[in-house]
């Protein structure tokens, strides 16, 4: 979503500030509001029959969370969770709604953004099923560091507080494989892990693990 749609969502809902690792809605939930992601991510998962999680998105800054339930009406289909400290823009379904209907250029945004997200989830089912885990965590974390990372250089400081299970859940991989895929990475000098910090040092060597 263009900085301009966000700004009009900016104008309607209440502000809210979520602490790390809270629920802002979980799977099942009824479809009561939508949100604007004003600082920090939001990590889409669902459940497995397993009891693991399949982290299928993370939202940034400007994107929306919640706008599938609230255009047709259903249960959330997914569980919504901060990454780190978050701050959202809340819209009661009521007001989205009317905002898309009085605004037809956010309405078309919307469209495109809808788009951009499929396009997105059937890019990470091929990558689920056609690479081996190392090369699908190379992937989500160059990913991560256009999106969220401060650049400088060929290094980027990825903003977040990512766990291996995060990104084991992102990339549809063990624990264990996904920690192998790290290490073998930190070992080319690549990244830098701590405590739920994650730092590409050098990223035009991650990108060679992502082909």
């Amino acid at each position: 979503m263009t900085d301009v749609s966000t700004e009009r969502l900016l104008g309607v809902g209440v502000a809210v500030v979520h602490g790390p690792d809270m629920p802002v809605f979980r799977e099942g939930d009824a479809s009561h509001a939508v949100y604007v992601v004003v600082r920090g991510a939001v990590r889409i998962e669902v459940g497995t029959p397993t009891g693991d999680r399949l982290v299928l998105a993370m939202k940034g800054p400007g994107e929306l969370v919640g706008e599938l339930g609230a255009l047709d009406g259903r249960p959330r289909s997914a569980s919504a969770v901060t990454v780190g400290k978050v701050e959202l823009r809340q819209i009661s379904v009521a007001e989205f709604l009317d905002a898309l209907e009085r605004d037809g250029p956010l309405a078309v945004q919307l469209l495109r953004l809808l788009s951009a997200e499929l396009r997105a989830s059937d890019d990470r089912t091929a990558n689920r099923r056609s690479a081996d885990v190392a090369t699908r965590v190379a992937r989500c974390l160059c990913e991560l560091a256009d999106r969220f990372g401060e650049h400088n250089a060929r290094a980027a400081s990825v903003e977040l507080q990512l766990t291996q299970d995060d990104l084991a859940g992102w990339v549809g991989a063990t624990r264990e494989a996904t920690a192998r895929a790290l290490r073998r990475f930190r070992d080319d000098g690549c990244v830098r892990t701590g405590r739920g910090r994650l730092t590409v040092v050098d990223l035009d060597c991650l990108r060679t693990h992502a082909v």
